[in-house]
């Protein structure tokens, strides 16, 4: 029996925050950070030491000097003092740059990092995670969720930590300074702090709401942009439009109410950091001019002139603070929302693959399985033994199939749209594994088979078919990638696609986009057929290949899929039952489970579903 995977499912508990997985990448460029903090330590202590010149150009210089005579005053020690300040501040100016360029190479870098390993493990996804996201929303994890991503790394992460390290220094600045001052700032601290935390919790759940919401119009829209020919076909422009706007009003809803919060947030801040500085001049003020005594963690001093203004400076460089550190919150808070369905998408299980035999090539055109203690000859015999499948757990969509398809044979199958044809299939490929039996390929349970090397000795051709940017030459070798020119000339020969592409204005080197633009139906088919050619498999899948085509091109098309089906192991999937006639076996599925098996005419003979499928009395939908 199969053991039930769970590949392609988000892992439902991650083991680190996405804040320390966040901080996880960032500590990687170790060498770079040392320099960050070098700079930005630097700056800090050039930005608090500014205020602190204050008391010392006051009480120092200043004050002395107005006692001197006017006309005997002595400013050297003064200007002295000015230029070592002027000194540091260039310092400052020079460390403030070199930390914010460090900091944009090191945030492209995360990013680059961060990219490159959603890209790779998406390439390890198994099929079930894309047949169960919208490409529009995974399209907007590389977009919108890493550019969210950026804006805190490179802005609010860097703006964050210097501020915290400037309020820390502060901090114990006005330590040193005043502790009588200290207390009545730490009571407007604390009522700061508590509705910062307050509107951070809010923030963050709102924020995850309009990341979902974008990630769904973007998925609308990838749909919409799709399926713009069946837009205008059906005149469905205005259900478009109003459903467009449905859903652009609750992301705009999301992002009004996230927004609204962190808006209030700033000025409230502000506020309290006016009120805070007006209530320090009057405290230190009134203290001075009772003479109480000044607490320090130097001892206790009288509370001078300059004590007092380099307080209030820090007070206010102090409330500022608090409220940029509020309004660098918000897009905290959207950064980490986007960072989780980021993290989501690399945490998604990947394709499990415990498989030991490999394809091994022993000849021109003879493969065999290996496993390192044996080799199975590479036929194409496959056999489906009692096999059931559901996508979702006591919902099954195959029951009991069993399928017997030896070299050289052509198993067709035919019924109802959900019926499980394309299933069967998948199962073959792997993409999706069964819940219970077996498939068995040349005698080896296709479990034991690594994914890659079964993938390699089959070959599909869909009736969807998908041509990359580039030239008709690549992507016929796309169906093996170390084919020759020659090789791939031959192919398209082989399946008469040579005929039409020779007529293109550069041959095989003429360029095509993603689209397909200036190629109809039925030469994309061909140009598909090549591929599967090429790749010159043992054993061959046609998934509803001449459905979207018409009549006269079906007959060219069916000419180049006899051509590659000559000595094969080939699946038919048809909607158009004049095609299987000279199927070996003909399978008649409905509902799961496959009602009737047997040649074309021995089938007719029965006039059971298949012959009203035939006759027309039921139509295949």
């Amino acid at each position: 029996m199969a053991r039930k995977r769970f590949a392609g499912e988000p892992v439902k508990k991650v083991k680190r925050g996405t804040f320390t997985r966040l901080i996880n990448h960032i500590l990687e460029h170790k060498i770079r950070l040392i320099f960050i903090a070098i700079s930005m330590i630097g700056a800090t202590f050039v930005n608090v030491g500014s205020s602190l010149f204050l008391k010392i150009a006051i009480d120092n210089y200043i004050t002395p000097m107005l006692l001197q005579d006017k006309n005997n005053v002595d400013f050297g020690p003064f200007k002295t003092a000015v230029t070592y300040f002027g000194i540091m501040l260039v310092i400052g100016v020079l460390c403030t740059l070199a930390y914010r360029l460090l900091m944009v190479k090191l945030s492209n870098g995360i990013l680059r990092d961060i990219r490159e390993q959603m890209y790779e493990k998406m390439q390890k996804l198994p099929l079930k995670f894309f047949d169960t996201n919208k490409a529009g929303d995974i399209m907007s994890r590389y977009t919108n969720d890493l550019d969210t991503l950026r804006q805190v790394v490179s802005e609010s992460l860097p703006q964050t930590i210097r501020g915290s390290l400037t309020f820390i220094t502060i901090f114990a600045s006005m330590l040193m300074l005043s502790i009588n001052l200290f207390i009545v700032v730490i009571i407007m601290v604390l009522l700061m702090i508590a509705f910062t935390k307050w509107s951070g919790s809010r923030s963050l759940k709102l924020y995850r709401k309009t990341q979902a919401a974008i990630g769904g119009l973007n998925g609308y829209v990838e749909e919409m942009v799709l399926g713009a020919k069946e837009v205008k076909v059906y005149c469905y422009e205005q259900r478009n439009i109003d459903a467009f706007g449905v859903k652009n009003i609750e992301w705009a809803n999301a992002v009004v109410k996230a927004d609204l919060l962190s808006n209030i947030l700033f000025p409230f801040m502000n506020s309290l950091g006016n009120i805070l500085y007006v209530f320090i001049a009057f405290a230190g003020g009134a203290m001075a001019l009772s003479g109480i005594t000044n607490y320090t963690l130097a001892g206790p001093t009288v509370l001078t002139i300059g004590t007092i203004t380099s307080f209030m400076t820090f007070t206010k460089t102090f409330s500022s603070l608090i409220g940029e550190l509020s309004s660098q919150l918000p897009y905290l808070m959207q950064s980490l929302s986007g960072a989780e369905r980021i993290f989501d998408l690399i945490d998604t299980s990947p394709e499990i693959d415990e498989g030991h035999y490999w394809l091994e090539k022993v000849g021109k055109n003879s493969w065999q399985w290996n496993n390192g203690e044996k080799t199975v000859p590479l036929v194409g015999n496959i056999v489906l033994n009692d096999v059931n499948f559901s996508y979702v757990e006591n919902k099954p969509v195959l029951k009991h199939i069993n399928v017997y398809a030896d070299k050289g044979q052509k198993v067709a199958l035919v019924g109802a749209t959900g019926a499980g044809k394309t299933t069967i299939t998948n199962l073959i490929n792997r993409f999706y594994e069964i819940d219970d039996g077996t498939i068995t390929y040349d005698g080896i349970n296709v479990i034991d088979i690594k994914k890659k090397d079964l993938r390699e000795s089959l070959a599909i051709v869909l009736q969807d078919v998908n041509l990359f940017t580039g030239t008709i030459m690549e992507n016929i070798r796309y169906g093996k990638l170390d084919a020759t020119d020659e090789e791939c000339i031959a192919a398209a020969k082989l399946v008469y696609a040579d005929s039409f592409i020779e007529m293109l204005p550069d041959g095989y080197n003429t360029i095509i986009k993603g689209d397909s633009g200036g190629l109809s139906q039925g030469q994309k088919q061909l140009i598909s057929i090549a591929r599967a050619a090429v790749a010159d498999p043992p054993c061959l899948i046609l998934d509803e290949a001449t459905s979207s085509i018409d009549t006269r091109t079906e007959k060219l098309v069916q000419k180049g899929m006899d051509s590659i089906m000559q000595g094969r192991t080939v699946f038919i999937i048809a909607h158009r039952l004049s095609t299987i006639r000279d199927a070996d076996v003909i399978m008649v599925m409905k509902n799961g489970e496959i009602i009737e098996r047997g040649t074309h005419e021995s089938l007719l003979e029965k006039k059971g579903h298949y012959y009203e499928l035939y006759t027309g009395k039921v139509e295949i939908d």
